[in-house]
């Protein structure tokens, strides 16, 4: 009992005390005397093999640390962003995680009212691109400023190098109803400057749309990076907008849950890399 006290940087009587709790307890002396001094009974030792165990379980949770390395791991990566990003955003993406962690995948799904929860539950590791305010609990990193541009086809018959406000007023336009790309932002210019603008075409998201401005007079406003894509190898240009529409933040997403999880600070530092610009 001394020795026990000595070791536990305890008083005699205190382990005296704890020994009779334990013994009240199991209902069992668990410590007797014999020729050789203090020795445990049966359940006592039974009582030593299992804490034994449980010091060694408690020992390895203490000491457990996630560990990811990418040259190995076959961890499917979750995105959410809108369509521009399959364009100006997935094939960089691609070709880096093919380079440090081959093994990997990705499943890109678009912005949507679920996204915050999806997030939030770690069934979304990510989400990019221009999104309102998610509210407490979710971190932000801005990637890049973006602006728009107005892109046309490069033989188109009344516009060459320069874009005047009553060439983009005499146009017809291609209109993009999409959400989650700071498009709202063009309407609101056009409608606070009184601007006419005549939109000849409507479509649902940006994909495809290089066809129809490579062949036809229509004039759109893109996100510049969309817009300089599309200029690379196809019969379109990019202009200047003639009127100032404010620019905004590509950002990535992600909850607070997960800021120290290995895993989602690697794949953020990862875009970071990618897409941070100054």
């Amino acid at each position: 009992m001394s020795q026990a006290a000595e070791r536990l940087e305890l008083s005699q009587s205190a382990i005296s005390m704890s020994l009779a709790k334990l013994r009240k307890h199991f209902n069992d002396p668990l410590f007797v005397r014999t020729s050789a001094g203090m020795e445990p009974t049966p359940h006592a030792i039974g009582l030593i093999n299992m804490l034994e165990k449980a010091e060694h379980l408690l020992q390895s949770a203490l000491g457990h640390q996630i560990v990811f390395d990418p040259k190995i791991s076959d961890r499917m990566f979750r995105l959410h962003s809108t369509d521009i990003a399959q364009v100006t955003l997935l094939p960089k993406l691609m070709r880096r995680l093919r380079s440090v962690a081959p093994a990997t995948c990705l499943r890109l799904d678009r912005l949507g009212t679920d996204t915050p929860k999806l997030l939030e539950s770690g069934e979304l590791d990510l989400a990019v691109g221009f999104c309102l305010p998610m509210g407490a609990g979710f971190c932000q990193q801005r990637l890049f400023k973006e602006r728009f541009v107005c892109v046309v086809r490069k033989d188109h018959p009344r516009i060459d190098s320069t874009l005047s406000i009553k060439q983009f007023e005499a146009e017809s336009h291609l209109a993009i109803a999409t959400s989650g790309t700071g498009h709202t932002a063009v309407e609101k210019a056009v409608e606070a400057k009184k601007i006419r603008r005549r939109v000849g075409l409507t479509v649902p998201s940006f994909l495809g749309i290089v066809s129809i401005i490579a062949n036809s007079d229509y004039i759109a406003i893109l996100p510049e990076q969309l817009g300089r894509h599309f200029a690379s190898g196809n019969n379109v240009k990019v202009l200047n907008v003639p009127f100032e529409i404010p620019t905004y933040q590509i950002m990535q997403h992600w909850h607070e849950r997960y800021s120290q999880d290995p895993v989602n600070r690697w794949f953020r530092n990862l875009m970071a890399e990618l897409f941070l610009t100054s």
